[in-house]
């Protein structure tokens, strides 16, 4: 069963990291995740280095000076953070900074520190607000082989009080609900099962099927009812549960619903609706394949809470198309 025992938490200075943070300090139930913060400085372009020290052929000199960049970061960052002795005896180890591209580095932090989750801000001061989601999270979300929860909103004292997670009832679905499921479980919060009917018109923007295609929604649910929940128990029941959980386990699973419609869309509005802390979905889409499908990409964009993308590498119940 999935648990959050240990967290990531990339750093850039701006507010969204520093909500960051506050949430990952709120991650562990009863008994707090320890935190591994870290700090990536882009490489510098071959261009900057020529203009800094045009006459270091060597380049001993632009290796002092970025050694120097890394003690300042380092101490910008203990200052900007206010690392008190609370929070130094949850540190997995001391903060980290490294030169290097913060796909890669977060990457690579990722293993080294054996961590279950990366908490990161949706994007940074500079990133692409008016996407909703920045360069470096999105690239983060790609590559990936840990879930990531995107930061949204500022909270001093966050708590998860209701998750939404997002089922396609796809096998892969098992491990979407197993990440769901052990959140739910160990921070004491209330959970919903969404399944999205997509809708044959939901991509007809320009209305040209409405007319020559006839699709009831409401219809097609209420016929489809017995086979997707059978499709729901067939999920559930591939989640494997300690013992001392499961009744528990059983009545937050019990709580499932299902709308029509595009999916990215539906998954925001139903989590704007419930007044979800956060919405947890599958990295991949249908298709499969690498990279981030456009359903996750889209309510990471789109949604107005935390949002929890979980990667195949993360899903552990396995679940075959024969069972």
């Amino acid at each position: 069963m999935y648990r959050v025992e240990q967290v990531l938490v990339p750093l850039d200075f701006s507010n969204f990291s520093r909500s960051a943070l506050a949430l990952a300090k709120a991650l562990g139930g009863e008994n707090p995740a320890r935190v591994q913060l870290g700090h990536a400085l882009e490489p510098m372009a071959p261009y900057m280095r020529r203009v800094l020290f045009p006459y270091a052929a060597l380049g001993e000199d632009d290796r002092a000076f970025e050694a120097e960049l890394v003690e300042e970061a380092r101490a910008e960052l203990e200052r900007r953070y206010e690392l008190d002795d609370k929070l130094r005896r949850r540190l997995v180890s001391e903060p980290v900074v490294e030169i290097g591209p913060s796909r890669q580095v977060v990457g690579e932090w990722t293993s080294r520190f054996d961590v279950e989750a990366i908490v990161m801000g949706a994007y940074g001061e500079s990133g692409l607000v008016s996407e909703g989601l920045g360069a470096t999270a999105r690239r983060v979300l790609q590559t990936s082989s840990r879930p990531v929860i995107l930061v949204r909103q500022h909270d001093p004292r966050p708590q998860l009080k209701r998750i939404v997670v997002a089922l396609d009832l796809e096998p892969s679905s098992a491990g979407v609900l197993e990440v769901a499921l052990g959140m739910a479980l160990q921070h004491g919060c209330g959970l919903e099962l969404l399944f999205v009917l997509p809708s044959p018109l939901a991509a007809d923007s320009a209305g040209l099927l409405k007319s020559q295609v006839k699709f009831d929604e409401r219809q097609a649910r209420g016929r489809l009812k017995g086979k997707i929940e059978a499709l729901f128990e067939r999920t559930i029941e591939a989640v494997e549960v300690p013992f001392p959980q499961r009744d528990q386990a059983r009545k937050l699973t019990d709580n499932t619903r299902v709308e029509s419609g595009e999916p990215a869309s539906e998954i925001v509005r139903r989590a704007y609706e419930s007044d979800a802390d956060l919405v947890v979905v599958g990295a991949r889409s249908r298709a499969g394949g690498g990279g981030l499908g456009s359903v996750a990409e889209a309510v990471a964009r789109r949604a107005s809470c935390h949002v929890m993308v979980v990667p195949p590498a993360a899903q552990t119940t396995p679940l075959t198309r024969d069972d």
